[in-house]
């Protein structure tokens, strides 16, 4: 595999898969077929601009994978607990995570800076501000189409009275996990030897 077509194949692999979710939503009539196609939309886009994010493939594989857990709402695992918890907290947690991995690269080719204060906390503002933009589009959503499943409509796991104060804590969760991790990488990373002339 040539160098840089690590995104183009991660791209097809999961359009591949979004497709496949998408002819069984269209199949059962789910309401889930909206959401197949803003997200296949979604990862063009993403691709789109990889250059500007500087997307590695493993994240950009990790994107997806959150898109193959969003739409598994199609089987209905959003009316379900696992270990206790909602499945709909592990969606929201786990993109905070990628999201915020993905950041990071970008972050660090556009603004460099020696303080990690200053970009743990833009990153938690961009991801808050991402998560708000999310809740505001499900709302929208709701308004428009109505009643069903997927974040497009208002449905299961949107119920509750804090759902969108709840989301977005659970997307900065993910984002913390992701800051610990990227720090614990650079304070253990072994300098880059240097060739001397």
């Amino acid at each position: 595999m040539k160098k840089g077509d690590g995104n183009k194949f991660v791209l097809w692999l999961f359009i591949i898969i979004l497709l496949a979710f998408e002819l069984y939503s269209i199949s059962i009539k789910s309401s889930y077929i909206w959401d197949g196609l803003f997200l296949i939309g979604f990862l063009f886009f993403i691709y789109h601009i990889k250059t500007r994010l500087h997307l590695h493939p493993f994240h950009f594989f990790l994107l997806g994978i959150f898109l193959v857990l969003h739409n598994l709402g199609v089987f209905g695992f959003y009316f379900n607990h696992y270990y206790g918890i909602e499945f709909d907290t592990y969606v929201h947690f786990y993109f905070g995570v990628v999201s915020t991995l993905i950041l990071f690269r970008t972050y660090d080719s556009l603004v460099p800076t020696k303080d990690n204060r200053i970009k743990y906390f833009a990153l938690l503002v961009i991801i808050l501000g991402m998560s708000a933009f999310h809740e505001l589009l499900e709302y929208a959503g709701g308004v428009i189409l109505g009643e069903g499943w997927g974040f497009l409509k208002a449905g299961a796991g949107d119920i509750e009275m804090w759902d969108t104060q709840t989301d977005m804590r659970n997307n900065v969760f993910g984002g913390l996990l992701a800051i610990g991790l990227y720090h614990l990488k650079k304070k253990f990373r072994k300098p880059r030897k240097r060739n001397k002339k």
